[in-house]
């Protein structure tokens, strides 16, 4: 991995390493469409409000992708951006092991 890739992998593991932004990911991923904020937070224990702010950090790094439709901003998550990053860190645990 080069070092670029390195520091976007650590900048992923930030915007995952926080309860509620992980929650939200967790929960973009059983989704088949885009959702908004008040449809996600249910899945943590916060507002609305704070749920937009964690899914602007989440597009700020990528996890996920927004589209406003009017005035709604809905959210899904970036998938391949995410798994390929994190399947990059898998396999170098794994090579490491060999």
């Amino acid at each position: 991995m080069t070092k670029s890739e390195l520091q976007d992998l650590a900048q992923l593991l930030k915007a995952l390493g926080e309860y509620n932004r992980l929650s939200l990911v967790y929960q973009l991923c059983g989704c088949k469409t885009p959702e908004n904020a008040m449809c996600l937070c249910a899945c943590c224990s916060v507002d609305a409000s704070v749920t937009s702010r964690h899914l602007k950090a989440l597009a700020q790094e990528n996890v996920v992708k927004m589209e406003k439709r009017g005035r709604e901003r809905l959210y899904s998550l970036n998938r391949s951006a995410v798994s390929q990053k994190l399947r990059a860190l898998a396999d170098a645990i794994d090579h490491s092991r060999q």
